[in-house]
This record gives C-alpha cells, sequence and structure tokens, in this order.
C-alpha cells in the first residue's frame, strides 16, 4: 500500500493495522479516490454478499450495517467512481428492490426497453420484493435517488421502477417520497428555462400509456387494481406539473383528457377537478407568491449589523432599493417593459378545456356512461362532475350535443339534490348555436317546476334568474318567425307563445315576496336591452323606449349579421377628422392672432373702427372677382389672396369633418370597409373604437344622452368628452374569469333580509352586545356616557330634569330667556333701520 493512503493515529498505529468507519473511507475515497480504491472494493464485495444473504430470505431482520453500507456506497460511487461502478451499483440496488438475482443484468434490460418506450408497467412483483424489509426497501429508494439527484442514473431508468413500487407496495410514506423525488426531478429537468423536450415527450409518452392501460383493464364501480393507482399518481403528476407552469401543453392535457374518459371514478373525478379548477388555482398561486414576494421586500432591518462596514452597508441600500421597486411595481407606477399595452394585457391564463384535442368525442363518451351508469356505478358526486364537465365543453366549444338537454331536464326536480347547481349546468350548456326547441324543453320544464305559486320564495327566484340566464345565452328563443309562412308561424305559435312567457314573467315584478320581485326586476331590465317590443308600453322604462324606437331585437336561429369591417373604424374615423380639424383651427387661430398684431403695427394711424375695415374687405372681395372674371390680375393680388385664403381653408375643413348622422347605412359600411381595409390598428386605437361604440350604445338605450350628443354636435363639441388617455382603457382586474363557467350562486335568490333563525338572532344579539361594551376610543367615557350612567337621585334636580317635568320656577326662567333673546333680536332691527 502507497504511503500516500496512509494515516497515523495518537498511539503511532497505521491504517492496516486500525479499522477505518464508514464515514472516514468516504471522506478518504473522496480525497484520494485511487489510493482507497482497494478499500472500496472489499466494501463492494461485502455489500453484494449481504444482498445476496438477504434475497435467501428477504422476511428475516436485516443486518444492522447493511443500511449504513448502501448509503456509503452508493454516495462514493457517484462522486468518486462514476461510471462502470456506478452502474454497477445502481444495478444492484434496482435488483434488490424487483427482487431478482441477475447481478443486474435483468434491471439493465428493462430499464433500456423503457428508455426506447417500449415497455409497460408491470404490476406485479416477486414475492421476494413484497417481503422485503421495510428500512431496505427505504435505505436502496434513497440511494436511487442520491446517485439520481447527482446525475449518474439517467431518469428513465428510475421512472418505471419508481412507478411499479407506488403501484405494487403499500407503503404510504415510501410513496410519498416517490412520488415527490418524481415531480421535484422534472421540475429540475424544465428549471431556468432549459427543457428538454424529447425527455419531456418520453415521460408523458409513458404516463399516457399508464393511464390508457388503467382504462383498458378497470371496472367502473371495482376495487382499485396496481395500474388503476397508477393511474392516480400519474394523472396527479400531470396536474402538479402544469399548475406548476411546467407541462401546461397540449400533450399534458390530451394526458388528462384520457383520464376524464376512464371508467375508474377515481381517475376520472381527478382529471375533472382539474378541467374544472385549474384556473382558479393557478391565480390563487400566483397572487399567494406576489404577496409572499412583497412581504419579503418590505421587512428591511436596518440595524442588522451592530458594526457598520460599506458591504454591510450596500445590502442594506439594496433591500431598499429593491422594496422601494416592488412598491412601486403593486401601486402600478411603473409600467411593463413592452410598449404595447395589449400583449400585456392579452397574458391572461388561458384555460385548459381550450387545448383539448376532441371536446367532441370527449363528451359524448362521458355522457354516455351518464346514461348507462347505474345508481351505485358512479356517486352523485361524480355524476355531478361529469355534468359539469360536459356542459363546461359544450358551452366552451360551441358544441351540438342534443340528448344533453332531455338528461338535464330529468334532474331539474323542485325536490332534486343540488338543483341550484344543475340549473347552473343547464345555463353553461347554452350558446348561440342550439336549437331553439331545444331550448324550449328546459324552459318549461324550469317554468313549470320552479315558477309557479306554489314553489317558495327562494324557488321561484332562482327559477326566474335561471330562465333569464339561458336566455341572454340563447337570444334567439325570444325572437319570432315573422319572415316564415303563415303555416310556420301557426305552428310555433300552439308551441310555444314567447310572448304571453314573456308578459308572464315580467308581472313577477311586482311580487310580494322581496327576492321574486327583485328576480322579476331583473328580467324585465333584460328583456328591455334585448328585445322591449314583447314587454306592455309601461314596462318599458326608458331604455326600452329608446331601443323599442330603433326596432331593437334578436337574431333569429342560424341569422348572422355579417360585419362589413372593424366595428367603430367610421366612429374613429370621424372622431380623427374632428379632431384635425380642430388642430387646424387652433392653429389658425394663432396665426391670424399674429398677423392682426402685425397689421396693427403697420396702421397704427387708423382708428375709424371695424366697420370701415369690414366695408372695405367686401369691397375689395368684389374687385378681385371682377378682376378675375376679365382674366386680369389685380394690384394688390398678394394681399387678397391672403384674405381670402383663410375663408378656403375653413371650407376644405368643413368638408373633412365627417357627419355619420348624415350619412345611409350603406354608406357608412363603406366607410368602414374602407378604412378597415387600409389601415392597421395600434391597441390604443382598438380600445378607442371600443370607447366609441359603447358611447354610441349608450346613446342609443338613453334618449336623453342621444339629446345631449346632438346639442354638443350642434355646438361643435361631439367628441369633447373623449380624451386622448388610455389609461382607463386597460381593464385592471386580475381575477381569472373562465369563460363559460358559471356559478350555482349567480342565480340564486337575492334578497336583502332574510328571516333568520333563533341561533342567529342570539348570535345577532351577543355580537351587538360586545361592540357596545367594548371602547371605541381611548381616554375614558365621555360626559354623555357619565350622565347617562349617574343614578336619578344625583340628577332629578338638575336644569335639564326640572324643564322636562315644567317646575315653576324653571318655566319663568325659560321664559325670562325667550324675552331677552327677543328683545336682543328686536334692537338688533332698530338698529338696522337707523
Amino acid at each position: 500500500m502507497s504511503t500516500k493512503g496512509e494515516t497515523s493515529t495518537g498511539t503511532g498505529a497505521s491504517r492496516a493495522t486500525q479499522p477505518l468507519k464508514l464515514s472516514q473511507l468516504q471522506n478518504f475515497c473522496k480525497r484520494d479516490p485511487d489510493g482507497y480504491k482497494e478499500d472500496y472494493e472489499a466494501q463492494s464485495r461485502r455489500l453484494v454478499s449481504l444482498v445476496g444473504i438477504l434475497l435467501l430470505s428477504p422476511n428475516a431482520d436485516p443486518s444492522p450495517s447493511l443500511v449504513e453500507l448502501i448509503q456509503f456506497i452508493a454516495a462514493v460511487s457517484s462522486s468518486s467512481y462514476k461510471g462502470e461502478e456506478s452502474d454497477k451499483v445502481a444495478a444492484l440496488l434496482m435488483d434488490l428492490l424487483v427482487g431478482s438475482s441477475s447481478n443486474g443484468a435483468g434491471a439493465d434490460t428493462q430499464m433500456t426497453s423503457t428508455a426506447d418506450g417500449v415497455a409497460l408497467l408491470q404490476n406485479t412483483l416477486p414475492l421476494a420484493a413484497l417481503q422485503l424489509h421495510r428500512d431496505i426497501r427505504k435505505a436502496c429508494v434513497s440511494a436511487l435517488i442520491l446517485m439520481r439527484n447527482k446525475g449518474v442514473v439517467r431518469p428513465l431508468r428510475l421512472l418505471q421502477l419508481f412507478f411499479q413500487l407506488m403501484a405494487v407496495v403499500p407503503d404510504k410514506n415510501l410513496r410519498e417520497s416517490l412520488y415527490h423525488h418524481i415531480v421535484n426531478d422534472i421540475r429540475n429537468i424544465n428549471k431556468n428555462g432549459k427543457r428538454n423536450e424529447k425527455l419531456n415527450r418520453t415521460i408523458q409518452s409513458f404516463f399516457h400509456r399508464i393511464v390508457i392501460a388503467s382504462a383498458a383493464e378497470a371496472v367502473g364501480g371495482g376495487e382499485d387494481s396496481p395500474a388503476d393507482y397508477a393511474a392516480k399518481r400519474a394523472v396527479q403528476m400531470t396536474c402538479d406539473l402544469y399548475r406548476r407552469n411546467v407541462w401546461n401543453d397540449e400533450r399534458s392535457v390530451h394526458i388528462l383528457a384520457s383520464a376524464a374518459g376512464s371508467p375508474n371514478s377515481a381517475v376520472t373525478a381527478r382529471a375533472l377537478r382539474f378541467f374544472l379548477n385549474i384556473e382558479e388555482v393557478m391565480a390563487v398561486d400566483k397572487k399567494r407568491n406576489d404577496a409572499i414576494q412583497w412581504h419579503g421586500s418590505e421587512e428591511v432591518d436596518l440595524h442588522l449589523h451592530s458594526r457598520k462596514t460599506k458591504a454591510r452597508k450596500r445590502i442594506v441600500v439594496k433591500q431598499v432599493r429593491n422594496r422601494e421597486k416592488k412598491q412601486h411595481e403593486r401601486e402600478g407606477l411603473i409600467e411593463a417593459k413592452t410598449v404595447d399595452k395589449g400583449v400585456e394585457a392579452s397574458r391572461k391564463l388561458f384555460p385548459a378545456i381550450e387545448l383539448l384535442h376532441d371536446p367532441q368525442g370527449l363528451c359524448e363518451t362521458i355522457l354516455k356512461r351518464i346514461k348507462n351508469s347505474g345508481s351505485n356505478t358512479y356517486k352523485f358526486e361524480v355524476k355531478m362532475l361529469m355534468l359539469n364537465f360536459v356542459t363546461r365543453v359544450v358551452g366552451n366549444h360551441e358544441l351540438t350535443l342534443l340528448p344533453l338537454y332531455t338528461l338535464l331536464q330529468r334532474y331539474m326536480g323542485g325536490h332534486q339534490r343540488d338543483v341550484s347547481a344543475i340549473l347552473a349546468y343547464g345555463v353553461q350548456s347554452c350558446h348561440g348555436y342550439v336549437p331553439p326547441e331545444e331550448v324550449y324543453g328546459i324552459l318549461k320544464t324550469i317554468a313549470h317546476n320552479f315558477i309557479t305559486e306554489r314553489c317558495s320564495g327562494e324557488q321561484m327566484a332562482v327559477g326566474i334568474n335561471a330562465v333569464r340566464a339561458i336566455c341572454a345565452r340563447v337570444p334567439s328563443v325570444l325572437s319570432g318567425e315573422e319572415d316564415g309562412d303563415e303555416g310556420d308561424v301557426r305552428e310555433k305559435s300552439t308551441a310555444w307563445d314567447v310572448e304571453a312567457f314573456v308578459k308572464d314573467m315580467a308581472g313577477y315584478a311586482r311580487h310580494k315576496d322581496r327576492s321574486v320581485s327583485i328576480a322579476g326586476r331583473g328580467w324585465v331590465n333584460f328583456i328591455r336591452e334585448v328585445y322591449p317590443s314583447l314587454l306592455q308600453g309601461k314596462d318599458r322604462g326608458l331604455v326600452g323606449a329608446g331601443l323599442h324606437r330603433h326596432g331593437e331585437k334578436p337574431l333569429r336561429y342560424g341569422e348572422v349579421r355579417a360585419a362589413s369591417g372593424v366595428a367603430g373604424a367610421d366612429l374613429l374615423a370621424a372622431y380623427e377628422a374632428h379632431k384635425k380639424a380642430a388642430k387646424d383651427k387652433k392653429e389658425d387661430g394663432e396665426s391670424g392672432s399674429d398677423s392682426d398684431g402685425e397689421d396693427d403695427g403697420d396702421w397704427v394711424d387708423v382708428d375709424s373702427g371695424e366697420e370701415d375695415i369690414e366695408v372695405d374687405s367686401g369691397e375689395e372681395e368684389e374687385e378681385e372677382i371682377a378682376m378675375n372674371d376679365d382674366g386680369e390680375a389685380p394690384d394688390l393680388m398678394l394681399l387678397e389672396d391672403g384674405d381670402t385664403k383663410p375663408k378656403g381653408d375653413d371650407e376644405a375643413k368643413e368638408e373633412q369633418q365627417l357627419d355619420l348622422s348624415k350619412m345611409s347605412t350603406k354608406d357608412r359600411a363603406k366607410l368602414k370597409q374602407e378604412v378597415s381595409s387600409t389601415r392597421i390598428f395600434t391597441s390604443a386605437e382598438f380600445a378607442k373604437m371600443q370607447k366609441l361604440v359603447e358611447r354610441q350604445q349608450r346613446a342609443k338605450r338613453d334618449p336623453r344622452l342621444a339629446a345631449r350628443l346632438k346639442r354638443a354636435k350642434a355646438k361643435g363639441e361631439e367628441f369633447a368628452d373623449m380624451s386622448d388617455s388610455d389609461d382607463s382603457d386597460m381593464d385592471d382586474d386580475e381575477e381569472i374569469h373562465v369563460k363559460g363557467a358559471v356559478n350555482a350562486a349567480d342565480i340564486m335568490a337575492d334578497s336583502k333580509r332574510k328571516r333568520m333563525s333563533k341561533a342567529e338572532k342570539l348570535e345577532k344579539i351577543i355580537e351587538g352586545r360586545e361592540k357596545w361594551e367594548s371602547k371605541q376610543r381611548p381616554g375614558g367615557s365621555t360626559n354623555t356616557e357619565k350622565n347617562r350612567k349617574k343614578s336619578f337621585s344625583m340628577t332629578k334636580f338638575s336644569f335639564s330634569t326640572r324643564s322636562k317635568i315644567g317646575e315653576k320656577n324653571t318655566a319663568k326662567q325659560g321664559r325670562k330667556n325667550d324675552n331677552r333673546v327677543k328683545d336682543g333680536r328686536a334692537a338688533k332691527k332698530r338698529r338696522r333701520k337707523f
């Protein structure tokens, strides 16, 4: 042995004569790998022999030094002897976990096939692996995780092994550690923008095969098998990685879509909850992270160090600057780096439902499973999740799934469990491409089961709100077939009398129950906006009357109003023309004032007045016209040309200003199409067009606003209320509004005061006592409180008490005071007269 590897102790003994501990040997191997390689190989042969003994009787108690030896071999091989030695150790530990004695050959073959993407998950393990002691299994897993973190073992070699252990071995702590390692390993692979797309695709393909295999083997309502547990873990991992913005792509959504169609209720429920709640969860996570960053930058300890140095001062100054920057960002005083606010505003979370590859087929599969399932196949909560998902997808993608509406009618009963949620699902499933005949059935069912006098006020309010929400999503149910044949009109009137239904619903605005009257007024306001002709004249109101004069009505089913250009392009052209004309007028006014000043300097001796000047200008104009008719140039051509130039400019400006009220509908459409096709609009111009269109719509609804705009237009101030600043144009609402989502609370009964129970009344009384008993201000009680708490024997002879009782002397004193006041007023009046 070389002297380099020798070490001495206090007694002079050498390394060969005194054995070393494994921790010391690990340190020496790290410092001198070549010198201590023989010692490492000896420990490695010892590990192989102990593993062979353990495989003969796996259920026996393991050797106490085996766990420490496994950790030592894994740490040293992954740091000092990378390559062949580390591969042998990894294969040995994998063989020990799966219960094989092939000395690594089987494990290598199995892991190679997994890396190629061919092998599937094995649902069973040998008896030796199942009977392995949990401490040994935990030590092997920890050693493999250590080797993977040091980059010795490839991730795909461990992926199938860990999934197999999670699925087969019933050890809760081991499953949690394996789950967290896989998630963190995938996060580290895609950390700091360094994404390995090839590896991500391979792992996602492996997860997808697990989910498909579970769906092929599972039976609805049966017990969970190892494949089902592996599928649940794969789905949960995909959800977590999507939530952490690691796998937020179409492949992850495809894995979860396959899980949503699985017969296993647990796998299906996890996938459906992801699609329904992922946007809200990610929004909450973002807010929490922002709050943590803000609180972290807000806390600055200026007295952290007792002794001040330049480096410490720089640290404190940097923390203070960081706090100021975060504060400015929080208050919105600084903007993003990009100039275009439209790009920043569009960076909202994209719903996962929008990334589905085949939403129609998925909805048909789940709907068929709901209809064919018995009462014991799925729990009621799982069925509600399925209905929520199907209706959300149908509403978002505007699918045509006609059997869905007949299924929903079966659950719309007055005594149905969670009927408010079912009504919300019915609202979610409606969109503009649903035939009105399918919606009529839902409206009739709601009207018969909820909007009747035999129902309670809350039920009636929920029914009215649900009908209003459905009609808002499908306005074609309110439109009549005026242009159709007479037979079609008669057939439609016998099936559904829209006008009678609308008037009947409007009558609930005067119901005695407050929640019903609130819902009825909401219905009346909705009809005023959409189709005011269906209401009586007294119910139309100011807005409805204005829209009725403009002939407002919804489009019929299948009718499309084709756009001839960008909405508001003609208004934007008129606004810019008016703005340019005002600017030119202002510049001409300034130049005119300058020229007047110069003229005043030249004509100081003229003080005859403005009338002579006007007459002279008129004569000069007549002379100019006469000279032009004769074809001769006048003597003062330059002067008269300057005098007549402003008039020509004003006429040109008047021609440049666009008067949209004098243009026909065809001309406005032509102008809109011309402006839209010849310009590239910026985000600020789109925001301006949106404001102009909104103002035009408000004027259409409000006749008073239309009259004000007409008067302003006559004065030339049509766009005076429009500003060029786009601060208010941007939407500062950071809440996540998921497209198509309808909450059950949106259609619940709305009433300010409801009858409280006895417990609620008692709670309110106690809360009120605590409020009044607690001191609302520092400094003790006030004089009013002291007088209120004072005993009556001390206050019965006071002036206020005697004045209340009406004592004789007190009354006389009061009359004297009144006379003094009157005399004083009379004296003041006399003094004023003099």
